[in-house]
């Protein structure tokens, strides 16, 4: 146990105390700023084209008979030309024929002083329109008075770009760190052992430990760093969210208000806590069975080149299930996220993704977990025996010949002992 402890400890301060520990993260910090604080950088851009002027018409219903030029006033105030266009309107509001008229922009009617509904085809303009009428109706001192609310409508075809940028954030925010965490692992332990078998040093290891206690303890150290990572990287999440607010991810955004990506998931997602648990599940599982076969077929290179065409399978699996999560949320294909969350090559990626947009419910999740728990387990007993035979072998026959050369030998000897 002593010499397990220490070759665990050993792998993980040399991979964590290296340069590229530190530039990768902060990499990572940057990414997740980013994408943390997508709405509130949309907002501070904004969108879409300026307008030379904006049409309001106001449908007035109350005793308030200057409302309307009182508006257009203090809508105009500072400006050297009437930039909001402010007019009564007598007719009865037809809401179809306003969504197909170009001649109006926005129309506000406003039956009492409590509720305002605000139809606009440039949602933008809402939150000052909405500022600027209860300030409105604080200078008219109305006995009693509380605070409107005002109720957005939309254009039939209307789509918010904040919502779809969100959506695609969301599917990103989960699937890049758990992409970039597993290939880091990846990676953490094919160089690892490539080290110790390039320099020989592999030989001294496996004369004072067993080849299974030096399987396991690479994997160990490989995970134990991805827990620190992953540490870091909810550290990073938190950081992020105080760039530009300090809502945090309790926070309900208000009307018009960009907010961070963290507050509209805690808004959309009330369940972003069982996500969250579900994801590090997921991740831990998943992470833990491709660094079997990673060392697997790290075992079975003999320089960094071998290892990196040795894992080609494994880095094309990922990318498939990167591409998968990415795209299919986005273009609505629940069905393929469904059934890709119960392919374990797939479900560490896919299967938190699939959670978040609906397309499993929590028992299918637990169930798919428990997939790829079970596919770790057996790939442990699988891979075992074949890290056995290959860790001292420096054979440079072509892929595909030493792979099944290497599994023959191994359960071959398992045989033949039984």
């Amino acid at each position: 146990m002593k010499k397990f402890k220490f070759l665990v400890k050993y792998g993980l301060l040399k991979r964590i105390k290296r340069r590229a520990f530190l530039i990768s993260n902060i990499v990572i910090f940057l990414l997740l700023t980013v994408i943390i604080n997508i709405p509130a950088i949309i907002g501070t851009i904004g969108t879409g084209d300026a307008l030379t002027s904006v049409h309001v018409s106001v449908y007035n219903n109350t005793s308030a008979a200057t409302l309307t030029s009182d508006l257009s006033e203090r809508l105009n105030e500072g400006l050297t030309e009437n930039f909001y266009i402010v007019a009564t309107a007598n007719e009865p509001f037809d809401e179809h024929a306003f969504w197909n008229d170009d001649d109006q922009d926005i129309v506000l009617t406003i039956d009492s002083m409590d509720t305002i509904d605000i139809y606009s085809k440039y949602p933008d303009y809402n939150q000052y329109l909405a500022n600027q009428m209860e300030l409105l109706l604080i200078d008219y001192q109305i006995s009693g008075y509380q605070a409107p609310t005002f109720i957005p409508h939309y254009s039939p075809d209307y789509e918010d770009p904040e919502q779809s940028a969100l959506v695609s954030s969301i599917t990103s925010l989960l699937v890049l760190p758990l992409f970039i965490l597993i290939t880091m692992a990846t990676q953490f332990i094919g160089v690892d052992i490539i080290e110790e078998k390039s320099t020989k040093a592999i030989e001294t290891i496996i004369a004072s430990v067993p080849a299974k206690t030096h399987f396991l303890s690479k994997i160990t150290a490989a995970m134990s760093f991805v827990l620190i990572q992953s540490g870091l990287i909810l550290l990073y999440s938190f950081i992020a969210t105080l760039l530009f607010g300090s809502e945090g991810i309790s926070a309900t955004p208000e009307f018009g208000n960009t907010g961070n990506l963290l507050a509209y998931i805690g808004q959309m997602l009330p369940n972003w806590q069982l996500l969250l648990v579900f994801s590090l599940a997921f991740m831990i599982v998943g992470t833990l069975f491709y660094l079997t076969f990673s060392a697997m077929f790290a075992s079975m290179a003999v320089t960094q080149e071998d290892y990196q065409q040795f894992q080609t399978p494994v880095m094309m699996t990922l990318l498939v299930g990167f591409y998968i999560a990415i795209f299919s949320g986005i273009a609505g294909g629940q069905t393929i996220l469904k059934i890709a969350s119960f392919i374990p090559l797939f479900t560490p990626i896919v299967a938190p993704v699939a959670y978040a947009s609906g397309a499993l419910s929590t028992g299918e999740a637990l169930i798919a977990l428990l997939v790829i728990t079970v596919c770790f387990v057996g790939s442990l007993y699988l891979v075992s025996p074949v890290y056995r035979v290959a860790i001292l072998n420096y054979d440079q026959t072509k892929f595909g010949k030493r792979v099944k050369g290497y599994f023959n030998k191994a359960f071959h000897k398992n045989n033949h002992k039984a």
